[in-house]
């Protein structure tokens, strides 16, 4: 028990640090493509932040799914998704993050999640693969 709670803090670490990273990357491209946005953005910047933090935890957390190793990768892909998007929406909705939206919006929204998750999984699995190839010619080139 000791340790699944030491995993978790580890997790929800992580998530806040890419929640800031993120948090950090759209604000500039904001403040750079869309001005109107950022203003709007600083008008709520307290519970925006928040908000965007809280999730990114969360988001990290439920990256806990791949360590069950009786479900298949694709499986573990679709929990961890799941858990994001259960987490995610309720928080962005009961925080006004949505409130002023058209369907139309909700709708891009979840696609620009969609887009984000697919990008930082595959960044995650290019960076394992890469050290994993790295370790296999390791140990090939030291069994010579």
């Amino acid at each position: 028990m000791k340790e699944l709670v030491k995993i978790i803090f580890k997790y929800a670490a992580y998530g806040l640090a890419i929640a800031c990273v993120q948090l950090l990357a759209v604000l500039l491209i904001f403040y750079t493509f869309l001005p109107s946005a950022f203003y709007v953005f600083l008008q709520d910047f307290t519970i925006n932040t928040l908000a965007a933090l809280l999730i990114g935890a969360i988001s990290f957390i439920g990256a806990i799914a791949y360590k069950f190793d009786r479900l298949n990768f694709g499986l573990q892909i679709a929990l961890h998704g799941a858990i994001v998007l259960v987490v995610a929406l309720p928080v962005a909705l009961s925080w006004g993050l949505l409130s002023s939206g058209s369907p139309a919006s909700y709708a891009i929204g979840v696609l620009v999640w969609i887009v984000l998750f697919v990008a930082i999984w595959l960044g995650f699995y290019l960076h394992d693969n890469s050290k994993i190839k790295k370790i296999n010619d390791e140990i090939r080139r030291r069994g010579r």
